[in-house]
């Protein structure tokens, strides 16, 4: 398929990630996040190493080399330790899955009209919904997100924060956030550098206001996470959250 850039809209949070539109690089790749790919209409091929495959949609597992062979599709990047990554695959998977169709219909339906696309996901996995937000979480988040540049609050005062022993914490903030610490810190980086980009800045501003050394960092750790360069990705992108939720 003709190379060609990524346009369309993405939006990212903690341990969830979404992109709706025309694909672009799809050269072979793997990455660290799970990946549901969803055909707009019709099916969608995903050419593997051992062959490619068309379906309505695909569950694709971390780690396993791909490339999407469409010419639009929704992509859905679910962290494998969140509560829906785990559900999607047993532990160390090395094949994908087909989605069923039903699903691939109602999460397209639910990211056309805005809804929570989470909600679509943790539903059809028999999940239950998350619990009420804690109060103690608000300054949790606040202080992560004050601190990201200089690399970050400790476990200790954030326990502090939240009145919890540091091993009462770590489970806490788990059960809030559907995250390890570690893994929400990275989602968070990510996140703050990517909104950085779509408003202006170069990568290396973008690098430095969210906690990477340089904006070499910035783009391996990109990769890693979806397989794909930030800035590339960006040029054609908007970051719009009212046109796909992720929770």
């Amino acid at each position: 398929m003709p190379a060609q850039p990524w346009s369309g809209s993405a939006q990212l949070s903690a341990g969830f990630g979404v992109f709706r539109g025309p694909i672009g690089d799809s050269a072979l790749h793997a990455h660290y996040a799970h990946q549901l790919v969803i055909a707009l209409e019709g099916e969608v091929g995903v050419a593997f190493p051992t062959g490619p495959l068309r379906s309505a949609g695909m569950a694709v597992p971390a780690g396993l080399p791909h490339c999407v062979c469409a010419e639009e599709a929704l992509l859905i990047y679910l962290d494998p330790l969140s509560a829906e990554g785990a559900a999607l695959f047993p532990p160390k998977p090395t094949a994908a899955l087909p989605l069923e169709p039903a699903l691939c219909s109602q999460l397209l339906a639910a990211a056309g009209k805005g809804q929570p696309l989470r909600a679509v996901l943790r539903r059809a996995f028999s999940l239950p919904s998350p619990s009420a937000p804690d109060s103690r979480m608000a300054a949790v988040a606040e202080a992560l997100r004050a601190r990201v540049a200089d690399g970050g609050i400790g476990r200790l005062q954030l326990a502090e924060l939240a009145n919890l022993s540091p091993s009462r914490f770590s489970h806490w903030f788990v059960e809030q956030t559907g995250l390890p610490l570690r893994s929400y810190r990275k989602w968070l980086r990510l996140e703050m550098a990517l909104h950085r980009l779509a408003h202006g800045g170069n990568l290396t501003v973008a690098a430095h206001a969210a906690g990477f050394a340089d904006s070499a960092h910035l783009s391996r750790t990109f990769r890693d996470m979806f397989g794909m360069n930030p800035a590339a990705l960006l040029r054609g992108i908007a970051l719009d959250s009212s046109l796909v939720q992720a929770t």
